[in-house]
Order: structure tokens, then sequence, then C-alpha cells
């Protein structure tokens, strides 16, 4: 919304002197495994949960959920045992699965699969598919739930446990490192059930400043007398808003919905098609005062998906000029390195021609 900053600069007081939180971590994500609920552990339903799997973690790694109707990929999800690497099973109770909200999940059987990231990879990159990097920015979310005995009400583990184990699923599903809200005494004064019903812009970003987190979700939903559960969700990417609604006939439904949605919009800004011609691009790296700074900072930037390759242009007293060849827009590579704690943007004076300076830990 355009009056958001503004809002948030009127509010922004009303919160001065409350506990704030170290920057958060984004959590590890293995875009390479999958798990998938089977009835027992015969031939035929390993051989179906393989093909699914791959299905899946090929929706994880481009992060498009449509990405199956590609045609090309039909020969490599029939053939998905070429792309395990190792799978176990393991009990499972699947939240989505719950007829209704406080029911017991069922006692059940999954099988963990993992896929070889370097096939994988391969099999993206022939077929020219999207590639959402594993250094993903974290997404705080919220669902509030208007029940009728109950009215108004955050989704927990201790309140409505299945809606929120529904939702860590669905979003480890897609690859989406997920944060939740404590709920503790600073994240009460900053906003209750009723301004999170209401889309409290000002508050919500509140709260993910205090979390320090660039995106946020949030889903209200409420039973009609007709037993079908509406919802509407508002995801907000570094400032920008997208408002949806949606109708299903259950809560875990109704956040499947919203998560596949949301994924594929966060995809759609971070994401980057391979190309055959890198981009290059300099880098200029101010406070590189020894070489262990050096390597730390050369070895984080050769990681990130992204860079094909990294050589040294410059080095004067504490600043080291690289340059970084790049796949895809030079900005996601910049998103990337602007997110990083360690990483602060200075000016620079010259076109194609970036400074930051790195804090040594």
């Amino acid at each position: 919304m355009k009056n958001i900053a503004l809002l948030k600069n009127l509010v922004a007081p009303l919160f001065a002197g409350l506990f704030t939180l170290p920057i958060a971590a984004a959590p590890l994500i293995d875009l390479y495994e999958a798990l998938v609920p089977v009835a027992d552990q015969s031939d035929a339903a390993r051989e179906r949960a393989l093909k699914v799997g791959l299905e899946k973690v090929l929706i994880k790694v481009t992060g498009d959920s449509q990405v199956l109707l590609n045609t090309q990929l039909d020969g490599a999800t029939a053939e998905a045992r070429r792309y395990v690497t190792a799978y176990s099973y393991t009990g499972y109770r699947d939240p989505l699965t719950a007829s209704t909200e406080g029911a017991a999940t069922r006692a059940g059987m999954a099988i963990n699969i993992r896929y070889s990231e370097l096939s994988i990879d391969q099999l993206v990159r022939r077929h020219q598919l999207q590639i959402w990097p594993a250094e993903r920015p974290l997404l705080l979310a919220w669902i509030v739930v208007d029940d009728p005995a109950a009215g108004k009400q955050f989704v927990t583990g201790e309140q409505l446990p299945n809606a929120d184990a529904a939702l860590s699923q669905l979003m480890s599903d897609r690859g989406v490192p997920l944060l939740r809200p404590m709920f503790d005494l600073s994240d009460s004064q900053m906003l209750s059930e009723e301004q999170a019903w209401a889309f409290d812009q000002a508050r919500l970003t509140a709260v993910a400043d205090r979390y320090d987190v660039d995106s946020w979700l949030i889903l209200r939903a409420y039973r009609s007398a007709t037993g079908q559960w509406r919802g509407a969700w508002l995801l907000n990417v570094e400032g920008e808003d997208s408002l949806h609604s949606l109708t299903t006939d259950s809560l875990p439904k109704l956040i499947a919905g919203m998560v596949t949605a949301a994924a594929d919009k966060l995809a759609s800004r971070y994401a980057y098609v391979p190309q055959d011609v890198a981009r290059e691009l300099v880098i200029q790296l101010d406070n590189i005062n020894d070489y262990r700074a050096y390597r730390e900072v050369t070895g984080f930037i050769e990681s990130l998906e992204p860079v094909r390759t990294l050589a040294v242009d410059y080095v004067d007293a504490d600043r080291v000029g690289l340059r970084v060849s790049v796949e895809g827009e030079a900005a996601l590579l910049l998103g990337m390195l602007r997110r990083d704690s360690r990483i602060t943007e200075r000016l620079s004076d010259r076109p194609e021609h970036y400074r930051f300076s790195w804090r040594q830990p």
C-alpha cells in the first residue's frame, strides 16, 4: 500500500522501548529431499512415492507449482528411481488429513526420499526451467481464525495444532523458510487478534521489523454457516502487497491454497532462468583487513547459486574488487548480498560497480 511508510512512521513511536530480537537466520532447507505418505512398504507403493517425491522436489527447486505441466518432464517423472540416492521409512501423522480441527490425526507411515542434487540440477538446466536459489528469505506468517465459540485466535502449536502443523508441512514442501511469531508479551502489545484480522499493516510491519524480515504473510479464516471455510490472505514482499481470497471445504485446504499461491509469488520475485551467457559485474568489498576475512567473504559469494565464476580484479589497502559472473539478473545476486547481516551497501560512483562493507564476526 502506498501509505504504508507513512503509517509505519506514525505507529513506530507506540512501540519504542519494546524488546527487539537478534537478526533471524534462515533455516537450512533441503531442496532435494521429500517426505511422501505411503499406505505400506510394498514395491508398488514405493514406486508411486518415488514419482510423487520427484515431483515435489521439482516444484521446490523451481518454485513453480505448475512446472509439472511441462511435458518435457514426463520422461523424468516416469523414471523417478534414476534420480534417487537414498530412502527410508518413518512413522508419520499427516495433518492435512484431519477432518476437523482438534481431531486426532491417524498414525501412518511415510517414506523419506533423497534425490541427487547434481541430476536434478542438470534436468532443470537442460529444460531451461527457472531456479529459485536455496538462499531464500525468511517469511514471517500468521493465521488468525474466527471461531464462533472461542472468538478470534491465532493458530499456534497449542491452539489449533492441526492447522499449525499443516502450515509448517506445506511451507517445508515448497522450500519456504517459515518464521513463526513468538506470541510473547512484546508481540501481544504490538499486534492483537483483532488487529491481525483487520490486516492492520502498520502493526504487522512493526512486528516484521522486530523479527528483521522483509516478507510476511497473514491469513484470516472462518467457517461459514454452510460449512465452507472462507479466507483472505495478504502477502507483503519487501513492501509490495498482494491480497487474495479463497473458499474450500476445510481449513488445511485453505492453508494449502494460500501456501501454493504465496510460494509461487515469492519465487517469481527471486527465481531466475539459467542463461548460456552470464553477466559480469564488479563488486568492491571494504573492511577486508586480513586473509581470514578475504576467504570468508569470497567463499560466501562463491556459494551463492547465481554465481558462475569469481575473480579478484584489484586489491587496494582494505578494499578488494571482485569480478563476478552471474546467471540471471544482477538484482538477484545484489538482493542476496543486501539481505546478509554481515554486509552493508555503500555508495558507488561507477556504473556496474557495487560497493559493500564486510562486517567480520
